[in-house]
């Protein structure tokens, strides 16, 4: 279980970073956030000649006022391949799956209280030589994840999203080409924080100025995430006692 925690943990901080560095790096042909955008409504807007700082600024108000959105993403963090799809609310609520290296996890989570079910592949991956033994101890139940896992970062949205709302004031931003993530009119803003690295942050043209994607393609750790689903109910169930297991208490 400790590598799992440290691993989520990880991975929530490198989502939380890189939603602070909403930035674009775009080539000039807009292919890395989608087809050019054809129509003129976008380029007509307002929204669109302010400054870089200003935009960014835009993004994070109208990503603080969410209630619950879906996080997709694909990240390499040290040397490992992570990719995740989850739905999450400020409630503290979330459902998805989240892959380490192609082994797959089902990760839920109510008012808090979270679970976690691997595959049998997951297990064998990250409990190194106890692997059969917990398959057989958890027997495909959810497993309860503690305070200290660290899951809350996922499960919460305003935990997730935290440094984006907040004012960022060392690092730089710069206003690039617009195109469409999703069908969406986006923004590419070019962001290079105080030791030198950029992101691309793709924002949303037209009211709310959602941030729907960001592209991280240098440093360490890079990836893509991108958000949607913004603010659309989400209905999450607990599991039954008797399909879950603690670990801890075993």
């Amino acid at each position: 279980m400790a590598g799992w925690a440290r691993r989520t943990a990880e991975v929530a901080a490198l989502l939380a970073a890189s939603a602070a560095l909403v930035g674009c790096g775009d080539d000039g042909d807009g292919s890395s956030a989608g087809d050019e955008q054809t129509g003129d409504s976008a380029g007509s807007s307002a929204f669109v000649e302010q400054e870089g700082a200003e935009i960014r600024d835009a993004a994070g108000e109208a990503m603080a006022r969410l209630e619950s959105a879906r996080v997709r993403g694909d990240i390499t963090m040290g040397g490992e391949e992570i990719s995740l799809d989850l739905a999450t609310s400020t409630e503290g609520d979330c459902t998805g799956t989240l892959t380490l290296d192609g082994a797959e996890a089902e990760v839920l989570s109510v008012g808090g209280q979270a679970w976690f079910r691997p595959s049998e592949e997951f297990w064998t991956a990250q409990a190194g030589p106890q692997a059969e033994q917990v398959i057989d101890l958890v027997a495909g139940r959810w497993v309860v994840l503690g305070e200290d896992d660290g899951f809350a970062e996922f499960c919460d949205l305003d935990q997730l999203l935290d440094e984006l709302v907040e004012s960022d004031t060392e690092s730089t931003y710069e206003t690039g080409e617009q195109s469409e993530v999703d069908g969406v009119a986006v923004l590419a803003v070019e962001s290079t924080d105080a030791d030198g690295e950029t992101s691309t942050g793709y924002i949303a043209v037209e009211e709310p100025h959602h941030l729907v994607r960001i592209e991280k393609t240098e440093g360490e750790d890079t990836g893509t995430v991108t958000f949607t689903e913004f603010d659309e109910p989400l209905e999450v169930e607990a599991p039954a006692a008797e399909d879950t297991v603690d670990l801890d208490s075993l």
